[in-house]
């Protein structure tokens, strides 16, 4: 029967290194397709903190092991434990941090979309929220929502100023949060074909030709709004009939053809 001190250093830095390698590809995948999905991921500024926290798990765990492990020692299973205890609360403190910041809203407002994540918004403002769907952060995504400007023009000026010194804007209010749909016919209205944005993003556009062609999707039915992002502008593909976002870009959805073409940027998710 294998027992822990029938292993030499080397195996059992293997062993270590295979569950934390297991570890950080499941915190991997949460991140990577669950918590920001498409071009949310690199837009969000979810890939350096990813990064460090699990490139710490998988590096720092076993070479410690590596370096501490000796068959014979007396106290192997107690410097074992401390390695294991301290590694995951090192990656469990990671975790915590980087949900504070998770994508929890994708608000449609006015002419674009806009990612807000957890720490943009307060917990009073959250439990204002108009319908009780709203008055919780979503785990499991981004939520679509809309957002529209208070109907009191003294509160929509105090919003608008507030917003100007550095308050939150619309989008991370979720008192001002409505259903898409009563908003969809605006953002229908700012948005722009897909064509438009040809000389701009050409790779980009041609990534996303095909993938509506393997979908089944008429390019006449989709058109493109800009994504507000913690690290820039992106942009959203949407329905053309419901302002449903469909998927996300990395190019810059305010680009016009003047702006000069813009495929140095990351590929489409």
């Amino acid at each position: 029967m294998m027992t822990i001190r029938s292993l030499n250093r080397w195996q059992a830095s293997a062993g270590h290194f295979s569950f934390s390698l297991a570890l950080g590809l499941a915190i991997f995948t949460l991140f990577r397709f669950i918590w920001y999905p498409g071009a949310l991921f690199p837009l969000g500024g979810a890939g350096k903190l990813l990064f460090l926290v699990v490139g710490i798990d998988v590096v720092l765990g076993p070479l410690l092991t590596l370096i501490v492990f000796h068959p014979k020692k007396k106290s192997l299973i107690w410097d074992l434990a401390v390695i294991v205890a301290v590694q995951l609360g090192a990656l469990g403190y990671g975790v915590w941090v980087m949900a504070q910041s998770r994508p929890v809203y994708l608000v449609g407002a006015i002419d674009r979309y806009e990612l807000v994540t957890a720490n943009n918004i307060h917990p009073d403002e959250l439990a204002a929220a108009a319908q009780p769907e709203w008055k919780s952060l979503s785990w499991f995504g981004p939520v679509v929502v809309g957002t529209k400007a208070p109907d009191n023009p003294t509160e929509r000026i105090d919003q608008a100023l507030a917003a100007l010194n550095g308050g939150p804007d619309l989008a991370q209010l979720p008192r001002y949060f409505v259903p898409l749909s009563a908003i969809a016919d605006k953002l229908v209205e700012k948005s722009r074909p897909l064509a438009d944005y040809e000389t701009i993003a050409r790779e980009h556009i041609t990534e996303l030709r095909r993938w509506l062609k393997a979908n089944g999707i008429d390019e006449s039915s989709v058109a493109v709004l800009p994504l507000k992002a913690r690290l820039g502008v992106g942009a959203v593909l949407i329905d053309r009939n419901t302002a449903i976002p469909l998927r996300t870009a990395t190019f810059d959805g305010y680009a016009t053809p003047n702006s000069g073409p813009a495929d140095n940027a990351e590929p489409t998710r």
